[in-house]
């Protein structure tokens, strides 16, 4: 299906990659402007991190690190498409953005203010996921997009009340995972970074402008951000981040027929999720311990690999995965 013909993407400016690098560049100075102060204001009003139990006891210098940082990549990426693109298409991405963000600031805000470490309930966070993946399938589906099972391959297409159901589970399955993944520094931005980049270079080739600008000023934004996360980090993104760029995710690779490549895409997402549930149901039922800790990131932090070095190692993982996935679609042509 070409983007061409359905009229589903508008055509991108006559220079699409000089386009895409403004986008990011502008993005990038906002974010390394912004976040500066918005560490100074986060830290004035007590928003700081709240160290889980499980977690390694190196990580309790982190405690009082200010969190929420994902407000200002959320408001940048927000703008870039208020300034250079308006389409209803980017308008979902972008609303998914937001939603996941809004989602995001609540359970931060329980958790700074001391009602527990994990901030929202889980019923309660899981209800609001799938109330934002129903409003983002709707929306999906309102733009008259059509999600193919696997692109090149002649399988059916997804539409109506079959891409609102997916959406709603992928929105929670793929914000939960990036959620976990944020656990040391840098680690879920990096990885987010990267499969941004990839989405980027497939809209590139699609003529895809609404989802080249959020692409293009997510990575612009994550990479000021990791200026500032990277170890040792100075603010955390908090859940008000890392919900949001999973929501983020899945509406972006919807529009690009790569959503049934996210796992591929995000294959830290996904061992970093497993490695919980295998952990847990392992300990549950013969009562010993499959990993160190859970999740995976901090079995490797148990067993002596530096954060830095675990990092760019998981960093590497997640840009193999990527590059496969758009080396995948390119040859069977779901990229247009």
């Amino acid at each position: 299906m070409e983007a061409g013909r359905t009229g589903r993407h508008r055509p991108v400016a006559h220079h699409p990659v000089k386009h895409a690098a403004l986008v990011g560049l502008l993005a990038f100075v906002a974010g390394v402007a912004g976040y500066p102060w918005l560490t100074t204001q986060l830290a004035r009003r007590g928003a700081g991190q709240r160290v889980q139990s499980y977690s390694p006891q190196s990580h309790m210098i982190k405690m009082g690190t200010p969190t929420m940082g994902g407000l200002l990549f959320c408001a940048i990426t927000l703008a870039a498409c208020l300034v250079f693109d308006r389409t209803r298409i980017g308008f979902v991405v972008v609303f998914a953005l937001c939603a996941g963000a809004l989602v995001g600031v609540l359970d931060d805000r329980d958790n700074v203010r001391g009602r527990g470490v994990f901030g929202l309930g889980a019923y309660q966070k899981i209800g609001f996921q799938a109330f934002v993946g129903l409003l983002v399938g709707i929306g999906l589906d309102i733009v008259g997009a059509t999600r193919q099972l696997f692109p090149g391959l002649g399988a059916p297409d997804l539409h109506g009340a079959g891409i609102i159901l997916v959406s709603i589970l992928a929105v929670i399955a793929v914000s939960n995972a990036v959620n976990l993944t944020d656990g040391v520094d840098g680690l879920a931005a990096g990885c987010s970074l990267v499969v941004f980049a990839g989405l980027l270079a497939v809209a590139l080739h699609q003529h895809a402008l609404p989802v080249v600008i959020v692409s293009a000023a997510l990575v612009g934004a994550l990479a000021a951000f990791l200026v500032f996360n990277w170890f040792p980090a100075r603010i955390f993104m908090g859940d008000t981040g890392s919900l949001a760029l999973g929501c983020a995710l899945v509406a972006a690779a919807a529009e690009l027929h790569l959503l049934w490549f996210l796992p591929l895409m995000g294959i830290v997402f996904v061992a970093e999720t497993l490695s919980v549930i295998i952990n847990v149901t392992v300990i549950r039922r013969f009562h010993r311990r499959l990993l160190r800790a859970s999740p995976l990131h901090h079995h490797f932090e148990e067993l002596g690999l530096r954060e830095r070095r675990l990092v760019a190692c998981f960093v590497a993982a997640a840009a193999a995965g990527t590059l496969l996935t758009v080396l995948y679609a390119r040859s069977r042509g779901a990229v247009a």
